[in-house]
């Protein structure tokens, strides 16, 4: 294992990855736009010609429906910029110096009219408090919603922006029209910081009637194309992917350039590890190296693609100067009934790499930045891959105080800890794909059960603990020996004492499409009195989102009572949903059309 670690460190080049970042970032990677598309080809081209890898490119159809997503329409921009007219004029805002001030797939327009601001645009009570019509609407909370209230209620323009975050940084905000939506946008959108926002609220409240001049040139494409670039290594049975998402606005690097760049940097030193015969090529599974654009991408691959994937890991925001963005990094663990034991060498490789700083007296070193293990949750391409029941974990800094921002920029990015990250991955990934290794896999196998079972115990309620401990030692202990297949081993399977369902309560099965279930499809699924109840709740317990987006698309592929579906979740994550809030969420996604009840 150290060797492996120490040979792709080696011939890991800082250097390059910090050019693969400046130009990676350089694209406007929104999903629908040209810039994705040369994005694509340019890391197909690195591959090719750095590192003699050979690149395939997949290309797809943005205007294809996928899962709950919808048809995504073709997209470009070129400028946009707010100006303020009234009491005097000032430039407030540009997209030369903000990517992300054109609210993403906003048409293009030239507006000038009377700023009015609303508050929170999600709620539609606001609408009717304030004069709309002919106006432009400064608000905050989601884009979408936003736009289709305020275009609806006569808005000429609307402005964007968040309650939290930097208050000088210009979020990244999103639309992502349906090809019909976008025939039918015809209201420029732009995203402000708080900041300026707070100036125009100031006049507003002063009597001033602030005028400001909105200008957007962006436009929609007849056809836009969605490009998944991947390389090979090795040729065994079965693929371990390391997967990375390139989508995203230009000039901003932790999300997800880090992961992008040094997944490309990490497949250029093990190409040059194997040519210069410092490492013999996997012959045990085939390493794939896998870039696409956030969820549609490795949803089309994934539905396109029958290969035999053994497990994923996904490099997502991994390279972070922790002491400015205020992150953690984080291994993410899938939910344990989807535990495979490679999962142990991912995480101990990158424990050990992160190990780094000297202790007062003891022989072992201790951690030289703030790392934890945490339970699934969901928000990227990692979610994708366990709806196809592959086994994934994500790599993951967070909180960032930048994310989404123009201010998420190269000096926020740690390439030192970028490289450790990548070269920890890339060693634990040559390790499970090459043979020889089996005993020292089947050490640290052993070692993570009782870690896990240690980490997941702990934090599990105290009602629930015994019932939990049954269902982790059967499902991940049972697992764990089959894999090592070492008959001295002895784990005491504790006894399930928990009443069980009934047979006959009323089940529910999961009919939607494979994929997440999107707020914004739900959006558009339900009345707009269901969905504000159900955002509301989501907004009260967090967890809920996991739930709704994630874990029943994920769970109720098979019938299921409400009362087993609490029950999964109280296994999974030691926790308590109440039977009556998952009833409810049920009831909604039934009339949603996504679940429904089994007769």
């Amino acid at each position: 294992m150290n060797k492996a670690y120490q040979v792709l460190n080696e011939e890991f080049s800082i250097q390059e990855l910090l050019s693969l970042t400046n130009n990676l970032s350089q694209f406007h990677r929104i999903q629908g736009t040209p810039e994705l598309e040369k994005a694509g080809e340019y890391i197909a081209s690195v591959l090719e010609s750095i590192g003699r890898l050979e690149a395939e490119i997949k290309w797809y159809d943005y205007g294809e429906i996928r899962g709950l997503f919808g048809s995504i329409a073709g997209w470009w921009v070129r400028d946009g910029e707010l100006r303020l007219i009234k009491p005097h004029e000032e430039l407030l805002h540009s997209f030369k110096d903000s990517r992300t001030s054109v609210i993403a797939h906003s048409p293009g327009g030239v507006v000038e009219a009377e700023v009015v601001h609303i508050g929170n645009g999600e709620d539609p009570l606001n609408y009717e408090k304030a004069n709309i019509e002919g106006n432009i609407v400064l608000a905050y909370g989601n884009p979408y919603l936003i736009y289709k209230q305020a275009a609806a209620n006569g808005a000429l323009g609307i402005l964007v922006y968040r309650e939290r975050g930097p208050e000088d940084a210009v979020p990244y905000m999103g639309l992502l029209f349906t090809r019909q939506e976008a025939r039918e946008a015809k209201v420029p959108a732009l995203a402000i910081s708080r900041k300026t926002a707070r100036r125009l609220i100031a006049l507003i409240e002063n009597g001033e009637k602030p005028m400001v001049q909105m200008r957007v040139e962006a436009g929609y494409r007849d056809r836009a194309r969605m490009p998944v670039i991947s390389t090979t290594i090795g040729e065994g049975k079965g693929e371990i992917h390391l997967c990375a998402h390139y989508c995203h606005p230009a000039g901003t690097v932790n999300d997800n350039i880090s992961g992008v760049a040094s997944l490309i940097e990490l497949a250029l030193a093990l190409a040059r590890a194997i040519r210069y015969k410092r490492l013999a090529a996997p012959e045990k599974h085939t390493i794939r190296f896998i870039w696409f654009p956030e969820y549609t991408g490795s949803l089309a691959y994934m539905t396109d693609n029958e290969s035999d994937v053994v497990f994923c890991v996904n490099l997502d925001m991994i390279g972070e100067r922790q002491e400015l963005t205020g992150s953690t990094l984080n291994f993410i663990r899938p939910p344990p009934r989807y535990f495979h034991p490679y999962e142990a060498m991912f995480y101990f490789v990158l424990r050990r790499a992160l190990t780094r700083s000297e202790s007062v007296s003891s022989p072992r070193n201790a951690l030289s930045y703030r790392f934890d293990v945490i339970p699934y949750g969901f928000g990227s391409d990692h979610d994708v891959y366990l709806q196809f029941g592959v086994p994934s974990v994500m790599i993951n800094q967070w909180p960032d105080r930048f994310y989404h921002t123009d201010q998420d920029t190269l000096d926020k990015f740690d390439p030192q800890l970028a490289r450790l990250i990548a070269t920890s991955v890339g060693a634990a990934a040559y390790i499970v794909s090459k043979r020889g290794y089996e005993n020292e896999i089947k050490m640290l196998v052993k070692a993570y059960f009782y870690e896990y079972m240690g980490q997941e115990l702990s934090s599990t309620d105290e009602d629930i603990y015994q019932h939990r401990y049954s269902y982790l030692m059967r499902t991940i202990g049972s697992r764990v020996l089959d894999y090592i297949r070492e008959e001295g081993i002895k784990m005491p399977m504790g006894r399930d004492e928990r009443e069980r369902s009934p047979e006959d309560a009323k089940k529910y099965v999961y009919q939607g499409p494979l994929g997440l279930i999107t707020m914004r499809a739900l959006l558009r699924k339900l009345d707009p009195k269901t969905y504000d109840k159900l955002k509301r709740l989501t907004q009260r317990e967090k967890f809920l989102r996991t739930v709704i987006a994630s874990l029943i698309p994920l769970y109720m592929r098979r019938p299921l009572s409400i009362r087993q579906l609490e029950e999964m979740i109280e296994e999974d994550y030691g926790m308590k949903v109440s039977t009556e809030v998952l009833a409810e969420i049920v009831n909604v996604l039934v009339k949603a059309g996504l679940v429904r009840k089994v007769d």
